[in-house]
């Protein structure tokens, strides 16, 4: 399949079942043609996706045995621990995925939800409404989850049927809750606000410009 691309293919892997087979499976990927290698060093949980700490040590293994560039990813709670975790595992690179949401200068959340749907509509069957409907509760949860208001919208998303169900609860009653104007079309009072829905609401591009969550599809 690598070879069939005209941009470099990677891949990101969790430890495997055993653990010892981590570094033989991370090298027939790498075989098979994988640029790099993304280890998250933790095992799969049937319970919780992040099942105590990562262990860094399996990176510096992998790191060892390979010959395309490895990326760490887990146990980055600040940006010190960036460079810690590249001088301990020797890793080119770190990865750092849910940590970012907590950043102070991240924007508004439902401008993210919104771009978020933005790109999932224009890249159809990329994800599923399920997998819609996570990603939409973390990117919401991790600025607004302590709000009274959240276990209600939980509920209102997964009762949502499609993306653009998504798209209109964000903009009406999400935003109602948090004491704003709804966007869009209010299906509550049937009024029409300021505002587009997710297929007319973008540029040539798709994209509103505020920031770039392509790799969140996932």
């Amino acid at each position: 399949m690598s070879h069939s691309f005209t941009v470099p293919t990677s891949a990101k892997i969790r430890l495997a079942q055993p653990v010892e087979r981590t570094v033989d499976f991370a090298q027939r990927l790498e075989a098979c043609g994988a640029a790099w290698i993304t280890l998250h060093a933790r095992t799969v949980s049937a319970r919780r996706r992040r099942q105590g700490a990562a262990d860094l040590d399996y990176v510096k293994s992998l790191k060892k045995s390979l010959r395309v560039p490895v990326i760490s990813n887990g146990n980055v709670r600040n940006w010190a621990n960036i460079p810690e975790n590249l001088e301990y595992t020797g890793a080119d690179g770190v990865m750092v995925g849910e940590t970012l949401l907590f950043a102070n200068n991240l924007p508004d959340p439902v401008d993210i939800a919104l771009e978020y749907l933005q790109l999932c509509n224009l890249f159809p069957g990329t994800a599923s409404v399920p997998t819609m409907q996570t990603h939409i509760k973390h990117l919401v949860e991790f600025q607004c989850g302590r709000h009274r208001w959240f276990q209600k919208f939980r509920s209102a998303l997964s009762s949502t049927k499609s993306l653009e169900d998504m798209d209109a609860l964000l903009r009406t009653k999400v935003e109602r809750w948090r004491g704003r104007p709804p966007r869009g079309w209010d299906l509550d009072t049937n009024n029409e606000y300021n505002g587009a829905v997710v297929s007319s609401g973008a540029n040539e591009n798709g994209l509103d410009g505020s920031i770039d969550l392509s790799l969140m599809l996932g």
